[in-house]
């Protein structure tokens, strides 16, 4: 019998506008994911890159994009880690290449470190929201842990 294909898991979290509310949706990925056997040593990174994705969503969002919630998406799959980021925000265009920031600047390091950890990045623009996705490949010999 041919081995079926994997099912991904998914979660799925709308957030308020508000930072306090992207710390419970950055700390729910974590858990999601710890939960799927990602070993602690990664569950750092996801969660870096969560957070920061979600306080970007915050931070631009003007009056009226406030008052529509953002959402984080994660799926999981043994061989990839994909999460997402729609936000409300009029958008940017995301450069190829985010150069480093300076160790003199306290903005502009999300990105940088999103970029930094994942291995792919993309911010696709939409009329009704833009999203933000973050794809990190794993290898299938990194065994999984049991949910405990």
């Amino acid at each position: 019998m041919a081995d079926l294909p994997h099912k991904p898991n998914s979660l799925r979290l709308e957030f308020t506008a508000d930072f306090a509310s992207a710390r419970e949706t950055s700390a729910a990925v974590r858990s999601f994911l710890a939960g799927q056997g990602v070993p602690d040593a990664e569950l750092f990174s996801y969660e870096l890159c969560i957070a920061e994705a979600c306080y970007n969503a915050i931070e631009y969002a003007g009056d009226s994009a406030r008052k529509s919630r953002p959402v984080a998406e994660v799926i999981f799959s043994p061989g990839q880690i994909e999460l997402r980021v729609t936000d409300h925000t009029s958008g940017f265009a995301m450069p190829e290449n985010i150069p480093t920031p300076s160790p003199l600047s306290e903005r502009g390091r999300g990105l940088y470190l999103i970029q930094s950890i994942m291995d792919e990045v993309r911010y696709l623009r939409g009329p009704d929201g833009n999203v933000l996705v973050m794809r990190k490949r794993r290898h299938a010999s990194v065994p999984l842990q049991a949910a405990v």
